[in-house]
């Protein structure tokens, strides 16, 4: 019995070093994708000569970690072994490692380690595993591009789906009220968003769906603590991710966010995208994406059908919520860095330690960088809405935010109406904005956001029914 018990104590030996340094095998997982990755790479030869040679030598080493980990993790565990050998003066040769007690033994021994539960998760952190599925997903840009033209081939051709230019985009400066808008429009059966079922897979949707399927309606509140509620089946603000892969990040500059030209190739294959979202000639696809605004007048230039609708509020209001949620994500950030690599991902840099501001062709330079302070968001919110003021065209509209509060009802009639969908419109609630501030801004700055706000105010389809 006494050798039984050895052999439980070397392999849980084995199989808890191998658990202590599990990093070294989730590094090898993502440097082998990345080798792959690199291999798919559309570049110029001499510059994926390159890449392929620096992630190889990335991956040699990767195996090299995991050969030397493995090495030290048995060669521990035949600590206990050669022990009992010496003191009980017996045969190595003799040792039965492989009747029905020793294998039940050394599988006990090398399992006990992976069940003993670890340290507790933090409240917004993602399991382990989790996040290094993420890392293998969306890290590898080239990658995503083969399963996007896999999935659109076979999925386009087999349904039968057309392109359809009429889709509806949901924006505006964050906290505007975006995510409230796309989900009530949601309720409505016609329109099909991305939710957080397809992450991380979100360029092959459907391949994805084959694996994951979840039936949870378990609801949380978002990391905005906010008050809105979200599952796995929530919809979400996800779609960036489809125009970072075709860009490659061009426009994602280390101190701020680039308007550019989307190219015309980009543009099919995104109504081609929206089609294996939808699955269906009949849905209009629905999107909230506060950074569509980069590439708007060049999107515009393709496409006349589609729906912009904006966001807008109150500007020192909406600074004072912008400033606060900088705070918050930036301490978010630092507790639990995946929160950071999760919003990179996805492009969301409205807030938190990574935060980037816009940047179009008339912007100014801002005069405030401290992002602690109220006026460096009054001089987003300036330099922002100063540009949307320049989109003049009769399928992009304005919307109080105060008017959607206390009439969302009438706001969701009116984008209904713009769409051209005849269906029936659910019964919304009224919500009543208590937010106050008494944050101190320059007079000059919330002049010149207040001079803009009552034009926003002039060209908004719905600013009578603003209080």
């Amino acid at each position: 019995m006494l050798f039984y018990a050895i052999l439980f104590v070397s392999f849980f030996l084995v199989a808890l070093i191998i658990r202590l340094y599990r990093s070294v095998f989730h590094d090898l997982a993502q440097n082998s994708l990345a080798l792959v990755n690199a291999l798919l790479s559309g570049h110029e030869e001499d510059v994926k000569i390159k890449q392929v040679e620096k992630n190889t030598n990335r991956l040699l080493f990767s195996l090299l970690k995991m050969l030397l980990t493995l090495l030290v993790a048995f060669a521990i565990g035949s600590i206990p072994v050669v022990i009992y050998v010496v003191i009980t003066k017996a045969d190595f040769s003799s040792l039965d490692f492989s009747s029905f007690y020793s294998i039940l033994f050394i599988s006990l021994g090398a399992t006990a380690p992976f069940v003993i539960p670890a340290k507790k998760k933090k409240e917004t952190g993602y399991s382990e595993l989790s996040q290094l599925l993420h890392h293998l997903a969306l890290d590898n840009y080239n990658i995503s591009k083969k399963l996007f033209r896999k999935e659109t081939k076979k999925i386009i051709r087999r349904k039968g789906l057309e392109k359809r230019k009429d889709f509806v985009i949901i924006s505006g400066l964050a906290r505007a009220g975006t995510t409230s808008l796309m989900n009530d429009l949601s309720r409505i059966d016609d329109f099909v968003s991305l939710s957080y079922a397809n992450m991380p897979f979100l360029m092959c949707p459907n391949l994805w769906a084959k694996f994951y399927k979840p039936k949870t309606n378990h609801l949380k509140e978002r990391s905005h603590k906010d008050g809105i509620m979200i599952g796995l089946n929530s919809n979400e603000a996800l779609e960036e991710y489809f125009f970072k892969v075709k860009a490659d990040d061009s426009y994602i500059q280390e101190t701020h966010l680039l308007e550019y030209n989307i190219k015309e190739e980009d543009y099919s294959d995104y109504l081609d995208y929206q089609n294996i979202v939808k699955l269906d000639n009949k849905k209009i696809y629905l999107a909230k994406n506060n950074n569509f605004i980069l590439r708007y007048k060049s999107m515009r230039a393709f496409n006349e059908d589609f729906l912009m609708v904006i966001l807008y509020r109150d500007p020192l209001t909406h600074a004072a919520s912008l400033l606060e949620k900088q705070r918050y994500y930036s301490s978010l950030q630092k507790e639990d860095a995946f929160v950071l690599e999760y919003m990179n991902w996805l492009a969301h840099h409205e807030f938190g330690l990574n935060q980037k501001p816009f940047v179009f062709s008339d912007s100014k330079d801002f005069l405030n960088t401290d992002k602690n302070s109220i006026n460096f968001w009054l001089e987003s919110w300036i330099n922002y809405y100063r540009y949307v003021l320049t989109l003049q065209h009769p399928n992009t509209i304005l919307i109080n935010y105060n008017a959607y509060c206390e009439n969302p009802e009438e706001v969701i009639r009116t984008i209904v109406k713009k769409t051209g969908i005849q269906t029936s419109i659910p019964d919304y609630q009224a919500f009543k904005n208590k937010r106050k501030t008494d944050a101190k801004a320059s007079k000059e700055l919330l002049e010149e956001a207040q001079e803009i706000f009552g034009k926003l105010t002039n060209k908004s389809n719905l600013s009578a029914l603003a209080p």
